[in-house]
C-alpha cells in the first residue's frame, strides 16, 4: 500500500516534469556560472593589463619630463657667461640659480661646488654651506648628467636633473646644477587622459608610511588605505596590487616604486587605479541577458516538459490499467495506445504479450477439457494410444520394469509414460534428488539388431545436455545397469500435444500459433548447438498445465554434420507422417527437416489430422514424396490465409523453399494476426 501511495504522490508525469525542470535549471545555471566565471576572468585579465599599461604610461611621462628638463639644463650650463657668473661667487651664485630657475621653468634650483657643498638653493637661501651629495649630484660632479627624485618635507615629490657646470675648454667641472619639477595633480591628470586610469603619486615619510602628493582621485583616508595596501603587497619586483572599496566603487590598484639610482630604498611611488565595477559593466549586461534568456528558456522547457510528461503519462496509465485487468484474468482488455515512439513500442510489446497469455490460457483451457485422467497416455511403438488393458500387457511383456520396483539402486518406478521403437520411458522417484524424474531405457533387442543404436543413445545425452531452454525437457544423467542403458530426464507434468489433439480435435488458431512459436524457440536453441531433432511430432511435445510447451526425446538426434559410423547409409529414422522427403529417402538432412516436421505439427494442430493420410506405410510415403499437401483452409475455414501459406511453405518438398531457420519461421508466425 505504501508503494501505491508513493506512486500517487509522485506520479510519472510529475517525475518527468521535475526531472526536466531540474536538468534545465542545472544546465542554465551551470552555463550562466561558467560564462560568468569565464567573463570575470577575462575582465580581471583585461583590468590587470590596463593597470600595467597605466604604469608604463606613467613611467613614460616621467621620462619625458626628465628628458625635457635635462635638455634645457644641458643647453643652459654650456653658456660661458653663466660659468663666469659662478666664478664671481657671493650673491652672484644665487642670482645664477634664479636665472636657471627662470630659463628651465624649474620649481627650484640647487647649485653645489665641486666638493658637493651647497652654494645656493632658490627655495632655501639659508642652506648654503651645508654638504649636499645625493647620487645624481655626485654623478654630475664626475662630468655626467644624472637624474633622480627629491622629496621636500612630507608633501612634495620632485623630478630632478643634476647637470655638470664645467669649463668648456678644459672640461674641468666647477659645480653641479640641480633643476627640479614638482609632481602635481596636472601630471596625474595627463596620465589619466592618456591611459584612462586614475593615478596617485605618493612619498614615504620617515616611518615609511605613504603620503599622497598628487592624485586624480579625491584625497581621503580610504585612498591612503588603498595605497598602504598596495605597498604591503609589493614583491621582489616592486609591483604591488590592492583592492578596496571607495564609496560605492570597487577599485583595483597596481603600484610601482620610485627610487634613486644606487639607493636600495624607495622614496615614494605611483599607483594606477581602475574601477572593477566599470570593467565588469559589460559583463553585468551580458549576465542579465543570459539570465533573462535562461528564465524564458526555463519557462518554455517547463511548459514543454509538462506537455511531454502528459503525453507520456497518459498512455502509461492506460497500460497500467490493462495490466491490472490482465492480472485479474481479463485477457480481453484492449491496449489502445498508438504512437511511433518507445511508448508505442512498449504498447505493441504489451499487446503482443497479452495475446500470448490469452493463447496460453486457451491452451490450458483446452487441456482441462481433454478426455482422460492421466497426465499423459502411454503410446505404443506404432504411435497410437494404448488402452489400459494394452498398457498393462505392455508392462508385463518384453522384460519391462514393474511399478514399485527400485531401479539402479535409487529410482522407484511409478509407471510407464510411453514407448518408442528403441525404448521405454518410465516415471520414477529419484531417492537422491528427492523428486520425480523420467527414465528412458534402451531396448536390448534394438541394441542387438542395430549396432549403431547404442552409440546413438550415448550421443543423445551428450547432445541433449548442450541444450538448456524453458521449452526443452532438461536431461540429467546417463547410466547403465546390467547392460541396460538409460538416461534420466526432467519429469514434465502435463499432456502431450498428440493426446490433446486426439481428445478435442483441431485446436484454436491462436493456440496453434503459440504451440508453433514455442516449438520454434526450442528448435532455434538446438540448431544453434548443431543439433537436429529428426523426430519432431506431437507425441514428443508436452504441454505443461501452465501452457508451456516442452520438446522431449532427442533420442535420435545427432550433430548436423554426419558422424562417421553413427548412421548407416539409406537408414530413415523418425516417424513417417512428420518426416521430410529427404529424410524418408535416407539422404543427408539438415535443420530444415525439423522445420518440415514443424509444418506437419502445425497442420495437424489446426486440422486435427496429419498432412497425408493413407491405408499403408508404403502409400503414405508415396504421397509424401509425390503429392502436394492440401491447404489447411480446405479442412478448417477458420485458418487465416497467411498461416495456411506458411504451413504449406514449411511442408515444401524442396528444402530451399522452406523457411531457412527456426528463427525466421518464428518471426513469420509472430507476424500473423488472428
Amino acid at each position: 500500500m505504501s508503494g501505491t501511495k508513493l506512486d500517487r504522490r509522485f506520479p510519472l508525469t510529475l517525475k518527468i516534469f521535475a526531472a526536466t525542470a531540474l536538468v534545465v535549471a542545472v544546465v542554465l545555471g551551470g552555463t550562466l556560472a561558467l560564462v560568468s566565471a569565464q567573463a570575470t576572468r577575462s575582465a580581471d585579465a583585461a583590468l590587470q593589463q590596463r593597470l600595467e599599461n597605466t604604469s608604463a604610461v606613467t613611467g613614460r611621462f616621467i621620462d619625458d619630463e626628465n628628458l625635457e628638463l635635462a635638455a634645457g639644463a644641458r643647453a643652459a650650463t654650456q653658456n660661458p657667461n653663466f660659468l663666469a657668473l659662478y666664478g664671481k661667487g657671493g650673491s652672484s651664485v644665487l642670482d645664477l640659480a634664479n636665472t636657471f630657475k627662470v630659463i628651465l621653468g624649474a620649481d627650484y634650483v640647487i647649485i653645489t661646488d665641486n666638493q658637493a657643498v651647497l652654494r645656493a638653493r632658490t627655495d632655501d637661501i639659508a642652506s648654503a654651506g651645508y654638504p649636499y651629495s645625493p647620487p645624481m649630484v655626485m654623478q654630475a660632479l664626475q662630468g655626467r648628467q644624472g637624474a633622480g627624485y627629491l622629496v621636500k618635507g612630507d608633501s612634495g615629490l620632485f623630478l630632478a636633473v643634476a647637470t655638470p657646470l664645467k669649463d668648456l675648454a678644459s672640461g674641468v667641472v666647477d659645480a653641479a646644477v640641480v633643476a627640479t619639477h614638482q609632481v602635481t595633480d596636472s601630471l596625474a591628470a595627463a596620465v589619466k587622459r592618456a591611459s584612462g586610469s586614475e593615478v596617485v603619486f605618493y612619498v614615504l615619510d620617515t616611518l615609511d608610511k605613504p603620503v599622497v602628493v598628487a592624485s586624480t582621485v579625491r584625497r581621503t583616508p580610504e585612498l591612503q588605505q588603498v595605497v598602504a595596501a598596495s605597498l604591503a603587497d609589493q614583491g621582489r619586483a616592486g609591483a604591488g596590487r590592492a583592492e578596496a572599496t571607495m564609496g560605492s566603487e570597487h577599485l583595483v590598484g597596481l603600484t610601482r616604486p620610485l627610487q634613486n639610482q644606487g639607493s636600495g630604498h624607495a622614496i615614494g611611488g605611483y599607483l594606477a587605479l581602475r574601477s572593477r565595477d566599470q570593467e565588469l559593466a559589460a559583463l553585468r549586461g551580458t549576465q542579465r541577458t543570459i539570465v533573462l534568456a535562461g528564465l524564458i528558456g526555463l519557462a518554455l522547457a517547463l511548459a514543454g516538459s509538462w506537455i511531454v510528461s502528459r503525453l507520456i503519462g497518459r498512455p502509461v496509465r492506460a497500460l497500467v490499467g490493462v495490466a491490472r485487468r490482465v492480472a485479474e484474468g481479463d485477457y480481453e482488455a484492449k491496449v489502445e495506445v498508438e504512437s511511433r515512439d518507445e511508448v508505442g513500442e512498449l504498447a505493441a510489446a504489451f499487446r503482443h504479450m497479452v495475446e500470448e497469455l490469452k493463447a496460453k490460457q486457451e491452451l490450458v483451457a483446452a487441456m482441462s477439457r481433454s478426455a482422460g485422467e492421466a497426465t499423459q497416455p502411454i503410446y505404443t511403438p506404432g504411435g497410437g494410444v494404448a488402452t489400459p488393458a494394452v498398457a498393462r500387457q505392455l508392462e508385463r511383456d518384453g522384460g519391462m520394469l514393474q511399478a514399485g520396483t527400485t531401479f539402479a539402486g535409487r529410482y522407484e518406478i511409478k509407471g510407464v509414460l510411453g514407448m518408442g521403437g528403441m525404448g521405454v520411458v518410465y516415471r520414477a522417484w529419484d531417492a537422491e534428488l528427492g523428486e520425480l524424474v523420467a527414465i528412458k531405457t534402451l531396448r536390448m533387442d534394438a541394441a542387438q539388431s542395430e549396432p549403431a543404436a547404442l552409440d546413438r543413445f550415448k550421443q543423445e545425452i551428450r547432445l541433449a545436455r548442450k541444450i538448456t531452454h524453458r521449452n526443452v525437457v532438461r536431461t540429467h544423467d546417463l547410466g547403465e545397469v546390467d547392460g541396460l542403458y538409460f538416461i534420466t530426464m526432467e519429469f514434465v507434468e502435463g499432456q502431450s500435444l498428440k493426446h490433446l489433439i486426439q481428445s478435442r480435435g483441431s485446436l484454436p488458431v491462436n493456440v496453434a500459433l503459440t504451440v508453433g512459436k514455442q516449438l520454434c524457440r526450442a528448435l532455434e536453441v538446438a540448431h544453434e548447438q548443431g543439433v537436429i531433432h529428426r523426430d519432431i511430432k506431437p507425441q514428443n511435445l508436452i504441454v505443461e498445465p501452465s501452457g508451456t510447451l516442452k520438446v522431449m526425446d532427442f533420442g535420435i538426434a545427432r550433430l548436423a554434420k554426419r558422424t562417421e559410423g553413427m548412421t548407416q547409409a539409406g537408414m530413415a529414422v523418425g516417424t513417417p507422417e512428420y518426416m521430410a522427403p529427404e529424410q524418408l529417402l535416407g539422404s543427408d538432412v539438415d535443420f530444415r527437416a525439423d522445420l518440415y516436421a514443424t509444418g506437419a505439427v502445425l497442420f495437424e494442430s489446426v486440422t486435427g489430422r496429419t498432412p497425408f493420410v493413407a491405408d499403408s506405410p508404403i502409400t503414405l510415403v508415396a504421397k509424401q514424396l509425390e503429392e502436394a499437401p492440401p491447404s489447411p483452409r480446405s479442412l478448417n475455414a477458420d485458418v487465416p490465409e497467411p498461416l495456411a501459406r506458411l504451413i504449406l511453405k514449411a511442408l515444401s518438398k524442396d528444402p530451399a523453399e522452406r523457411p531457412q531457420s527456426a528463427a525466421l519461421l518464428f518471426e513469420e508466425l509472430d507476424a500473423i494476426v488472428v
